[in-house]
């Protein structure tokens, strides 16, 4: 891969980012029950780094050929405009404190539309005491991504698939919006993040070619 040092440097830099925001919410200490602040600040930066490794593995997947011909979405089982569900494989969660989790990480982000009659439910709720936080659940994301970090390659073999079913689809070339909240970043991942939506535009150029 061209860029193997380039996207090496990035998921190690990356990695150190992960381990210090997991240090500073309390998940590696665990001198103190984590509040509900830290557990915000931390899932604001780990929802950050997981969308730089969904642009990283775009970068990785471009250069992959897997010598596979792809499936079109009839034969997937899959609509050309969803994207394959992901499969999560739940265990204990004392057994999430001491291992880390096989998951299936998704590579498009899960998003559900907020709607009216959601605010009208949650405004109808009566007022009860915060509950306490919920460390299983956060131990379980940083194990995840973390281990996704150190190894990406069966990632990027994913989304390589991914990217070949939607262009045997004719569906459009997939584009990368502008990464907000950079200033939140280090510098080194903040350049890294400004910088990947051009070079995923450059990978993804011949996406129309059909020679």
């Amino acid at each position: 891969m061209t860029a193997d040092g380039f996207i090496r440097d990035s998921f190690n830099a990356m990695i150190g980012a992960l381990e210090c925001a997991a240090e500073r919410a309390g998940l590696i200490t665990r001198h103190a029950p984590v509040t509900r602040a830290a557990a915000r600040r931390f899932m604001s930066r780990l929802r950050q780094l997981e969308t730089l490794l969904r642009r990283l593995l775009v970068l990785m997947a471009a250069e992959l050929d897997l010598g596979v011909k792809p499936l079109t979405p009839a034969k997937a089982g899959v609509s050309s405009n969803q994207s394959p569900p992901s499969e999560i494989t739940r265990t204990h969660p004392d057994r999430a404190r001491r291992t880390s989790t096989r998951t299936h990480f998704p590579l498009l982000p899960v998003l559900r539309p907020y709607t009216a009659d959601d605010a009208a439910r949650l405004s109808a709720l009566p007022r009860r005491a915060p509950r306490p936080v919920d460390e299983t659940l956060l131990v379980h994301r940083y194990c995840t991504l973390l281990t996704h970090l150190r190894r990406p390659e069966r990632l990027a073999r994913r989304m390589a698939r991914h990217l070949a079913r939607l262009r045997t689809a004719g569906e459009i070339r997939p584009t990368c919006a502008p990464q907000p909240g950079l200033h939140r970043l280090s510098p080194e991942l903040g350049a890294l993040a400004a910088c990947l939506p051009a070079m995923i535009a450059a990978a993804l150029s011949d996406w129309y070619d059909t020679g």
